[in-house]
């Protein structure tokens, strides 16, 4: 508590508007990031924001801190919604459990074979990262199940494979065995014979062709299952004893929460958390300022999140990865680069100027932090470029040291034989010229034209470069949430229960007939709407797809199943537009397989509505003075607003600076902002 009140004030750590719709009781987001952890509270006295700092020992300290600081009374909570990276922490620190992966007799090595992609095509000593479970901790099972769910060899005694795993002393289990996905019998008796272990069985976790993937992906949940499991009941156990009543719910890396006693069972689910909550709060954001189709971007203090969102639903893969590890379960479609308000600019041996992916961190930080640092960043670029200015304060708390800044850029500017302005400017330029390339992988490069869609910029950094890259980039409408740096805490309010299955249905479209193909849906259906009932959901939306591709191809494309009744053909015509959108060709008559039938089950749309702010009386009355800041090779003076001041129906041209809580936004010359209802700036150029 005392660390909170260090760098929290009151005036920084929340803001009360008025809601479209009153809830009757608050709901609860909490965001656990790097550097802080970001909490959202919506109620009937409005909303309110806070960021804290985070514990890296024990999230659930930070979380705790960030109630106390709020004032909320836990139990008059009726939703508590967790974004966690203490899965993605395991994974990337490799302080998961220890685990024993158990396959069929010869594929002992399969996580150390894996696939033959190379990690760096032209790297020849580049090394793909070890495998989560080394080879001494492998145990093989006598058994053999074929591709067409034939069994070629019985499993011969579970409890002789249950004893050599036992002798290995593992935390974890995970078992993959060939072809399980068809025949789950040989794995679920292994489980039964490792009776009070922790078990993860690949035909649970992701029942679906690709042995590699399949086994990585159990491999993945199983290391981090403890670790998981200790973290939520506690974490769960320390709010009860606040006075919560309602579940804990986590988001899932797909989109949509499920509660924390499923969590700890499918941690693979959490490993990409805070993605998934940032795009749902910018799919959410989007669509109440009128915008279903949006291109957004997080920029926080080491890396940038670029995020495609269409009819008003982030896009998601079932092609994820984390630290060079492969899983197969459905996560949000996020590509990232390091590239951050935290970055260091330095000198490559070709004289080039370059910036990231080595970051500077919370401690010390960027030179201009005073803790110590002494490499340039981003942040010192935005300082001396005025973007930034002495008297604000990062997060509410971080005072900004000019001093330290210009001598850091200005070694580098020496390195690089400029001047320090013109350095500061540069920096900023290669910047967003990474940031661009990160948009246009998820727009150009996915046969979308940015003219179609709108920007959203959020995270701390982002809003400073919407004007530029929207310009580079031709998008004709920016937005700007009221807060986005605590968008993505925001966005686990605006998520839905939700459970996505999947399951391997090999066949050419051709053969298969509609009523098959209907009951295979039909199943994962039952399956899922029993999962979200147990839950506390009633009514449930489901949402089918399914993974096709041209006979001979190495991989699919998720395609939605067409409305109204089961039909290959259509689903096969489906998959033709979709290979046309993607790659900008379509082989109409040739023959389409389908490879996985998938459903996402939702509960109903939360009743948290998106907070409505008061009428404005004129920009000017949040206008708070002026400052010179470099636009490019330009020298101006900005306007400075203060985000909070400004309501509903308020305008103003740039050059501007809009201050907030938690983030700045630079409004270029020849741009126009409105504040809409919900506090939103629309960026226009005029």
């Amino acid at each position: 508590m005392d660390k909170a009140r260090r760098v929290m004030t009151p005036s920084s750590a929340t803001e009360s508007v008025s809601l479209s719709l009153g809830t009757v009781d608050p709901v609860l987001g909490v965001d656990v990031g790097g550097t802080f952890t970001d909490l959202v509270l919506l109620g009937e006295d409005g909303l309110r924001v806070a960021k804290v700092p985070s514990t890296p020992n024990d999230q659930a300290e930070g979380v705790l801190a960030g109630l106390r600081w709020m004032g909320v009374d836990a139990g008059s909570l009726r939703r508590f919604v967790h974004g966690t990276t203490v899965a993605t922490n395991a994974v990337l620190e490799r302080r998961g459990a220890r685990t024993v992966l158990v396959t069929t007799e010869g594929f002992r090595d399969l996580l150390e074979i894996g696939r033959q992609n190379r990690p760096k095509l032209y790297d020849q000593f580049a090394d793909r990262p070890p495998p989560l479970v080394p080879h001494e901790l492998v145990v093989e099972a006598a058994e053999r199940v074929l591709a067409d769910a034939t069994v070629l060899r019985e499993l011969e005694s579970p409890e002789v494979v249950a004893d050599a795993v036992r002798r290995l002393d593992p935390e974890s289990v995970a078992v993959c065995l060939l072809f399980s996905f068809l025949d789950p019998s040989h794995e679920r008796a292994i489980a039964v014979a490792l009776g009070g272990m922790d078990v993860s069985c690949s035909s649970d976790v992701l029942p679906v062709f690709r042995e590699y993937e399949r086994a990585s992906t159990t491999a993945l949940n199983a290391y981090v299952k403890p670790v998981m499991r200790t973290y939520l009941g506690n974490l769960a156990e320390r709010l009860r004893e606040e006075g919560l009543g309602a579940d804990v719910e986590v988001m899932r890396s797909g989109g949509g929460t499920f509660t924390a006693g499923l969590a700890a069972t499918s941690p693979v689910h959490t490993l990409l958390s805070g993605p998934a909550a940032g795009a749902w709060g910018a799919a959410a954001v989007g669509a109440a300022a009128g915008y279903g189709d949006v291109i957004a971007f997080d920029m926080g203090g080491t890396s940038t999140d670029a995020t495609l969102i269409e009819g008003g639903r982030p896009r998601t893969t079932a092609e994820g990865e984390i630290g060079g590890l492969p899983f197969g379960v459905s996560s949000t479609e996020v590509h990232t680069v390091g590239a951050g308000g935290g970055s260091i600019a330095w000198r490559d041996p070709g004289g080039a100027l370059r910036v990231g992916p080595r970051s500077a961190g919370a401690d010390p930080g960027p030179a201009s932090y005073g803790r110590g640092g002494a490499e340039p960043t981003v942040t010192d670029a935005y300082l001396l470029t005025g973007l930034l200015g002495g008297e604000d304060r990062l997060g509410g708390s971080v005072e900004l040291h000019p001093e330290p800044a210009r001598r850091a850029v200005g070694a580098l500017a020496d390195e690089l034989d400029l001047d320090g302005p013109t350095c500061a400017s540069g920096i900023l330029r290669v910047l967003q010229a990474q940031v661009a390339k990160a948009l246009r992988v998820v727009s150009v490069e996915r046969g979308r034209d940015p003219r179609r869609y709108a920007l959203l910029a959020f995270g701390g950094a982002g809003p400073l470069h919407q004007g530029a890259l929207a310009r580079e980039l031709g998008f004709e409408t920016v937005i700007v949430p009221r807060h986005p740096g605590v968008l993505s805490a925001f966005g686990l309010l605006a998520a839905p229960i939700a459970v996505d299955l999947v399951r391997t249905r090999l066949a050419d479209s051709r053969d298969l007939e509609p009523a098959e193909l209907e009951a295979g849906w039909r199943d994962l259906e039952e399956d899922a709407g029993r999962l979200v009932k147990r839950q506390g959901v009633d009514a449930v939306a489901m949402h089918r797809s399914a993974d096709c591709r041209y006979r001979g191809q190495a991989f699919e494309l998720a395609v939605a199943a067409p409305e109204g009744a089961a039909d290959p053909a259509k689903l096969a015509e489906a998959f033709h537009r979709a290979h046309r959108e993607r790659y900008g060709y379509a082989h109409t008559d040739a023959p389409v397989d389908i490879v996985n039938l998938r459903v996402r089950a939702e509960g109903p749309p939360p009743r948290a509505a998106t907070p409505v702010i008061p009428p404005g009386v004129g920009a000017e009355r949040a206008r708070r003075g002026e400052r010179a800041v470099s636009i490019g090779e330009e020298q101006t003076a900005a306007a400075l607003y203060q985000m909070e001041a400004l309501g509903a129906g308020d305008a103003f041209d740039g050059p501007a600076i809009v201050a907030g809580v938690d983030s700045t936004c630079l409004v270029l010359p020849g741009q126009r902002a409105d504040v809409d209802p919900a506090g939103n700036l629309v960026i226009r150029e005029r």
